[in-house]
């Protein structure tokens, strides 16, 4: 969306935000920024094949065939051009193939680098130099429902985007007959030799490959790197079982955007109706929630089988209910380079991290690197990021005071994600060798701890609760009590009085040495009423009024001789209901402290992340917050 096209909620105007987010409804979506000096370039791309291959299949202008290796056709390569295909559902799958920059090498063949773009995106028609140089073919696609992909947008959908994808790689292997090919020892004779292929892309552009990777029959994808995506939607867009509205409502707008202009269905109804019954009853209906587990990674990787609702009161369910028909199978081993931002507030830490949980232990060369951006709102994320034409729907859009701050460098310490990501590429399709900037990260996660700073944590120690559930435990955490002095406001009382800094807990201050806190902390908390009740009523709906008080907790920090406290990463995680000593998993963050600078843990009654997901139980205006806090310290001492 251009800039001058965005729209720009005013903190007056917070009143009709909410009103608009209970008409719209909300839903996961990725920001993606505009492209690094390996990605877009009009000014030196090569001359275009089809300026303008419009809306039809085929395409209303002169396509050129792919070059057959077996016939007079050129061989220089350079070439951009359109295919469209009908796909299994009758709509249109449209991408771009961008063939290898310098001559098509027929006898060794060139490995294929497939790129998603961001939600609300479409695909890139030049660029990638740095990967055609080297050697590669590069495939970027229109996702179903985007750019010139028809049909209605279904988030990475086994049913429809999985399909789609899978029929994109068939038709590359029978068309690019310059594709590389190798045996690959852990697949089954029938499979080999197999096409060497990689995936590139961040957000949504991460979660096809991902959705692919699981799905795809012939196991063709050697080697991807996922950018800021996610694992589990149920907790991306529903943590703790409140709404994440801040990014619900404009990333909605962003991808309808993305998609209607172009004559598309924009999101399908189902997901509609699951967003805004979400938005109206400030809960998600277990049914969608089901709905977006079957279109996360967590439902291969957690293995637990899914079936429509006989009971449900979705409508579109009873009129075209999802079909669930893909089986939850692991994923097969592959060669993983995740990347994610530490101060993303939509795709979080915690989302890589079960990510990297799950990949590892399948096998594979599986890597973790961090960086300074991600999902930013409302600012803009720097100009250097993945190889792709990032679209960020949302940038200007809030203009909240206190909401995030702005996203920093797309490097892990002095390691460049974008280098990182061609290296991995060309090591694992190519063979040629790692950088050095990747020694030791096979056995390292890399931390980053601000621009230029980062610290390397071995992945056997890495401070992270289980899935399970339980606190976080080991040599390197530090418990601390916490509790309130004074009540805390909950819902109406916190949307009047939002200006309020928020309750500060102490927990401590940074040693002569400083502080270095990094991986994902977990909390023990009771949250009791004014009466000192821990739970509700037996008989009592859990969202029943007087059971249903939502407060948000982080970890903040106070530079010496500072009044103000600043969200730590700018992450904050709901806490909804009545609790006693429930463990609460928190965001995962990295910061270095400063000697004398305070920590705590912040609790607040409303955020600006969160502005329509408020409690409404007015039977409830306040509570008390007491426990205990697992903090995981990799430095210095508090």
């Amino acid at each position: 969306m251009p800039q001058s096209m965005r729209p720009k909620v005013r903190p007056h105007h917070l009143a009709a935000f909410t009103i608009a987010l209970a008409a719209v409804g909300c839903v996961e979506t990725s920001s993606e920024q505009k492209a690094s000096d390996q990605a877009v370039s009009a000014n030196s791309a090569p001359p275009q094949a089809c300026d303008n291959p419009g809306g039809g299949n085929p395409p209303a202008c002169e396509v050129p065939p792919p070059v057959s290796c077996s016939e007079d056709t050129p061989l220089d390569g350079g070439r951009s051009y359109p295919v469209m295909l009908t796909s299994a559902s009758g709509e249109t799958i449209a991408f771009q193939v961008l063939e290898p920059i310098g001559g098509i090498d027929c006898s060794k063949g060139h490995p294929l680098v497939l790129h998603g773009h961001g939600f609300g995106g479409s695909r890139s028609v030049d660029g990638f130099e740095n990967y055609r140089k080297a050697g590669f073919a590069v495939i970027s696609i229109d996702q179903r429902g985007f750019g010139e992909s028809t049909g209605t947008v279904r988030v990475m959908d086994p049913e429809f985007e999985g399909q789609d994808l899978i029929q994109i790689l068939d038709w590359a292997e029978e068309n690019l007959k310059y594709l590389r090919y190798r045996n690959e020892p852990q697949l089954p004779a029938g499979l080999n030799p197999n096409p060497v292929v990689g995936a590139i892309g961040g957000s949504y552009g991460g979660g096809f490959q991902l959705l692919l990777h699981g799905q795809d029959p012939r196991q063709r994808l050697d080697a991807i790197v996922p950018d800021i995506t996610w694992y589990d939607l149920r907790n991306s867009l529903n943590p703790g079982n409140v709404i994440k509205t801040g990014w619900d409502l404009v990333l909605v707008a962003g991808g309808e955007a993305g998609s209607t202009p172009n004559g598309n269905g924009g999101l399908d109804p189902i997901i509609r109706e699951i967003l805004a019954q979400g938005a109206t009853l400030n809960r998600f209906p277990e049914a969608g929630l089901d709905f977006f587990y079957y279109h996360s990674p967590a439902y291969r990787c957690e293995g637990e089988p899914v079936s429509v609702q006989e009971s449900t009161d979705l409508l579109s369910y009873q009129i075209n209910p999802p079909a669930f028909d893909v089986e939850p199978t692991a994923y097969p081993a592959v060669d993983v380079l995740l990347t994610q931002g530490m101060k993303d507030t939509l795709f979080n830490f915690n989302e890589a991290w079960r990510n990297f949980e799950c990949l590892k232990s399948r096998g594979g060369d599986v890597r973790l690197l961090t960086h300074q951006t991600g999902h930013i709102l409302p600012l803009e994320a720097p100009d250097e990021l993945q190889p792709a034409e990032y679209l960020d729907p949302t940038a200007d859009l809030l203009e909240l005071p206190g909401f995030q701050a702005a996203a920093g460098q797309f490097a892990c310490g002095d390691i460049s994600i974008s280098d990182a990501t061609l290296n991995w590429l060309e090591h694992h399709l190519q063979g040629k060798p790692l950088a050095s900037y990747f020694d030791g990260t096979d056995s390292e996660v890399c931390l980053s701890l601000d621009d230029g700073q980062s610290i390397r944590v071995p992945m056997d120690e890495f401070p992270a609760p289980p899935l399970s559930g339980e606190a976080l435990d080991g040599a390197q955490v530090v418990e601390r009590s916490v509790a309130t002095d004074l009540p805390v406001a909950s819902g109406y009382e916190a949307v009047a009085t939002a200006t309020q800094p928020p309750a500060a807990l102490p927990l401590g201050e940074a040693g002569a040495s400083g502080l270095i806190i990094g991986g994902i902390p977990t909390a023990t908390l009771s949250v009791s009423d004014l009466l000192g009740r821990t739970t509700c009523e037996v008989e009592l709906d859990p969202y029943a009024a007087g059971c249903d008080p939502i407060v948000f907790v982080g970890l903040g920090k106070r530079p010496a001789g500072e009044s103000r406290w600043q969200l730590i990463d700018d992450q904050i995680k709901p806490v909804r209901g009545l609790k006693d000593q429930e463990v609460v998993e928190l965001v995962g963050i990295a910061e270095a402290l400063m000697p004398g600078d305070e920590l705590a843990l912040l609790v607040y009654g409303f955020h600006p992340q969160y502005p329509a997901s408020w409690s409404r139980d007015a039977l409830v205006p306040f509570v008390n917050i007491e426990g205990t806090v697992q903090l995981p310290v990799l430095g210095g001492s508090l």
